[in-house]
């Protein structure tokens, strides 16, 4: 059972390992490499290796020289990032070797009259706190699961219900792919598992605990990206509806999203063969040549009934779940059913199939 909060706050918050809140800071300095940057860092941090400053001091250059608008004591590395900051604005500074690299770019600034604060324990704490916040946050809240499989028209759901002022956990978005869950596209760019991870952590902890949660998920899983355990038991717990529409409304509405996106039908081909449970490369031509055709939308609709859907057949809808059945999505037809969704009545009669 969900616990009853007012806000998320007292389970998780950035006190907990003894920093304010990660947005109250005018800069989030990240002292590590920019490799480890890359993999994950703490949302709105700039990467300022202090690797580039050894490496300065280690050829005898001048360290402290920055542009004229600067005071000259600050090491040229932080120049850049200091010109917009208001006088005695708050610092956060954190680094992988228990703060020893972070004291490098916390001094100066301290001398310059700014706040700094220290991650004490590093970006090994930082992954803790955020481990744990993954492992109570999920139980705190309450989900309702929604499923389609891919190219199933849960986009445009998803969407209203954001409209709507609805509160929305995409994690098809949040790992990074575009059109097709599991799909990674060209111009696609999925996180690591860690930055995942510190994303989910981020929208989970935006979340009001007394309202639902509309979680999409899906039946093909996220790639290469993995569900923290408590979360994936939560959403399994939880009231699940399936969106079911018919193949060709779904290529329909899937073309029209393509073209927005500026993703042809050969990027999605080229995908699909790509991608770990890829179809034989004389059933893509076949695809291929209907579109070639100028049969865009019926190559769409047999990548759908021929290889996305069969891929989602062994799906469950978990404990608790009804299929809803929709002839069309347009927009008014989204709007109709979604109230009906919003309703606590809808969410209470398991097992159950509407069209």
């Amino acid at each position: 059972m969900p616990t009853q909060l007012a806000s998320l706050d007292s389970l998780v918050h950035p006190h907990q390992i003894e920093v304010q809140e990660f947005d109250s800071y005018g800069l989030v300095i990240d002292a590590r490499s920019s490799e480890a940057y890359q993999e994950d860092h703490i949302p709105g941090a700039v990467s300022v290796p202090v690797a580039s400053q050894r490496l300065q001091v280690s050829n005898a250059e001048e360290t402290t020289l920055v542009a004229s608008d600067v005071e000259p004591s600050v090491p040229y590395a932080l120049a850049g990032h200091l010109s917009g900051l208001s006088a005695g604005a708050s610092v956060l500074v954190y680094c992988d070797r228990g703060g020893l690299d972070s004291l490098v770019w916390a001094d100066p600034l301290k001398a310059l009259g700014y706040r700094v604060d220290v991650l004490g324990g590093g970006w090994g704490n930082y992954r803790r706190w955020v481990d744990a916040g993954l492992e109570v946050l999920p139980r705190a809240l309450t989900f309702r699961r929604l499923v389609a499989p891919p190219a199933g028209g849960m986009c445009r759901v998803i969407d209203r219900l954001a409209k709507l002022g609805e509160q929305v956990l995409d994690l098809t978005a949040l790992a990074g792919q575009r059109l097709v869950p599991g799909l990674t596209l060209v111009g696609d760019t999925p996180p690591s598992q860690a930055a995942f991870e510190t994303a989910l952590m981020q929208a989970l902890r935006s979340l009001d605990p007394r309202r639902p949660v509309w979680a999409r998920d899906t039946v093909n899983g996220l790639g290469e990206i993995a569900l923290p355990p408590s979360l994936r038991d939560a959403l399994q717990r939880a009231e699940c509806l399936r969106l079911e529409v018919p193949p060709m409304v779904r290529a329909q509405a899937w073309a029209e999203r393509m073209h927005a996106m500026g993703i042809d039908i050969c990027g999605l081909l080229h995908a699909i063969s790509e991608s770990t449970n890829s179809p034989s490369e004389a059933l893509v031509n076949h695809w291929r040549s209907i579109a070639n055709g100028g049969h865009g939308t019926d190559a769409l609709a047999e990548i759908i009934t021929g290889y996305f859907d069969p891929l989602g057949q062994v799906a469950q809808l978990g404990s608790q779940g009804q299929v809803v059945r929709l002839a069309s999505l347009t927009v008014d037809a989204v709007a109709t059913e979604l109230e009906l969704w919003r309703t606590p009545a809808a969410w209470h009669s398991s097992d159950s199939t509407r069209s």
